[in-house]
């Protein structure tokens, strides 16, 4: 009984340790010749959706978009909970007034907001199609006024057969073997890389100017 109740916290561990390594970066806020990397804030992914399953959206996202940024050894990403702490319940982070951003994000150089604001099955014919929306909003802080980069929103379609086998997100969750290679797990995959290039593209234009 002992040996496996060490065995799970041993388990436990080196599940947390892989997801941690999952997001991080291997690149300092420096290029050797001197030159900063754009340093880039990005907070969690709002869930305005009511799509349900046992896991948190938001934060697989999340992860998953800053898992195809740190690929890219041209930028520097600080911490998600750095940001996450500087909100208040208050802040509307898709407003026209970016004005306080400027004072609230201060070791960024670059703040990135994400919205989930569409999730769900639609069916025709023979068909089912994961119908996926996300706003992306990223703002420039390097001066005393914000500047808006890029506001737009993000839409996604992801085609299963009918016919095919219909997953229960229930049994298999997040972070298995089996939703990676889900309908969902693929579609969220294929949505988190494209919100990663667009962020990629516009900030390093933004940095070059």
């Amino acid at each position: 009984m002992f040996r496996s109740f060490l065995y799970f916290i041993l388990l436990s561990l080196v599940l947390v340790s892989c997801k941690d390594n999952s997001t991080s970066q291997n690149v300092s806020r420096y290029y050797d010749d001197g030159r900063s990397r754009p340093v880039i804030g990005i907070g969690s992914v709002v869930d305005s959706t009511s799509y349900e399953v046992p896991w948190s959206i938001s934060e697989e996202l999340t992860q998953l978009v800053r898992n195809n940024l740190s690929k890219n050894k041209s930028l520097y990403l600080s911490s998600s909970d750095d940001i996450d702490a500087s909100l208040t319940n208050s802040d509307n982070l898709f407003s026209a007034n970016i004005d306080w951003m400027n004072s609230r994000f201060d070791k960024n150089e670059f703040v990135v907001f994400l919205e989930l604001i569409k999730h769900h099955d639609i069916e025709k014919d023979n068909a089912t199609n994961l119908d996926m929306s996300l706003r992306l909003r990223i703002v420039d802080i390097r001066s005393k006024t914000p500047k808006l980069v890029l506001q737009e929103v993000i839409k996604d379609n992801f085609y299963i057969s009918k016919s095919s086998y219909k997953t229960d997100y229930t049994k298999t969750v997040w972070g298995s073997q089996e939703y990676e290679n889900s309908r969902m797990g693929i579609a969220h995959k294929q949505l988190a890389s494209q919100i990663a290039d667009r962020i990629s593209d516009y900030v390093s234009l933004s940095k070059s100017r």
